[in-house]
């Protein structure tokens, strides 16, 4: 009887990693192999139960649940992993898998995505909504891509509003050489100083003391966060300006997202997108309770029945801001909210 010849494990084990080599073997991010159970870091730098803090937890609930516990995500709070800079570079390297951070610290790095902090950009919760489940929020998601990070959702958190303790704003001349706290983003910076303050950048963590110590006479926020920080302890006015609509932005790591299969890439990113569409609807009622909060603690809060002469102060703002971007994004958001 002929004998039957084997090839010892070995070579064999050899020639099939020479033939994936040579016939161009797809990457692994291609490849279909089921994971049985990953854990994601994501990181905020919002403390417990605030808003970043619980959207963090509704992606958590999501993504852990649709998976059937094959994803665990476990959150780091309060800045835990770093500023926001440092999560967002985070992502870029891949140290950490996904995070929570506002718009104007992503557009520093993503510069189209600057478009969202324009002044004025959006009348009401209305236009918000339709930009967010408009056919074109891909092409948003996607600018950042460019500068390595994934952007999976934007939650929206409502208009931003100024504070101070000096007096009600009313008309722009009242915010005349007014030392206002901004995000360190240009165009928050060309706002105010188009409305006559000086714009005083500042990180996060330091504006509670330099409220309460009166180095700067006010700052910009959501009524929710102006609730949830306290600032009714250090400021006496709140006037509805409205000047930004505030997005926070859930971002991941596009080297965690290559290193799973496609499909829970698919999942991740949709329960990211329900989890932030989900606790936007809940910001619009929170933000009537927040400020029965602030009335309760003794802020005084007063509206603005006629922003135009805002409105109108920003052309300056604008043309400095396509000085430098493209039309585009902004061209496509206008288009989808009429």
């Amino acid at each position: 009887m002929k004998k039957c010849f084997t090839f010892p494990f070995y070579v064999v084990f050899a020639l099939l990693v020479l033939s994936l080599i040579f016939t161009g073997c797809k990457p692994r991010s291609t490849v279909s192999i089921p994971i049985k159970s990953r854990t994601l870091y994501l990181g905020h730098l919002a403390p417990d139960g605030t808003a970043f803090d619980i959207l963090a937890h509704k992606i958590k609930e999501y993504v852990e649940t649709r998976s059937n516990g094959r994803y665990i995500i476990l959150i780091y709070s309060g800045g835990t992993l770093g500023s926001h800079q440092m999560l967002i570079e985070s992502m870029i390297s891949g140290t950490v898998d996904m995070a929570v951070v506002t718009n104007p610290d992503i557009s520093n790095y993503a510069e189209d995505l600057g478009v969202l902090d324009l002044p004025f950009l959006f009348s009401d919760w209305d236009e918000v909504s339709k930009f967010l489940h408009s056919d074109i929020i891909n092409e948003f998601y996607a600018i950042s891509e460019r500068v390595g990070i994934s952007t999976l959702a934007f939650m929206p958190r409502g208009f931003r509003h100024a504070t101070n303790n000096k007096s009600p704003i009313t008309v722009p001349s009242d915010f005349h050489n007014m030392k206002i706290r901004v995000v360190g983003n240009p165009t928050y910076m060309d706002t105010f100083s188009a409305l006559g303050a000086k714009p005083q950048p500042m990180p996060w963590e330091e504006v509670y003391n330099a409220l309460q110590t009166g180095s700067v006479d006010g700052h910009e926020n959501t009524i929710v966060t102006v609730n949830d920080y306290n600032i009714y302890e250090v400021q006496k006015y709140l006037s509805k300006t409205g000047h930004f609509f505030a997005f926070a932005t859930v971002i991941a790591s596009p080297i965690m997202l290559g290193s799973i299969p496609e499909d829970d890439r698919d999942l991740i990113r949709k329960a990211a997108f329900d989890a932030a569409l989900d606790l936007g609807e809940e910001q619009l009622a929170a933000e009537k309770e927040a400020a029965k909060n602030l009335l309760a603690n003794g802020m005084l809060i007063n509206e603005i029945p006629n922003k135009q002469p805002f409105i109108d102060k920003m052309e300056s703002v604008y043309e400095h801001f396509f000085k430098i971007h493209n039309r585009k994004y902004y061209d496509l958001l206008k288009n989808a909210i009429r």
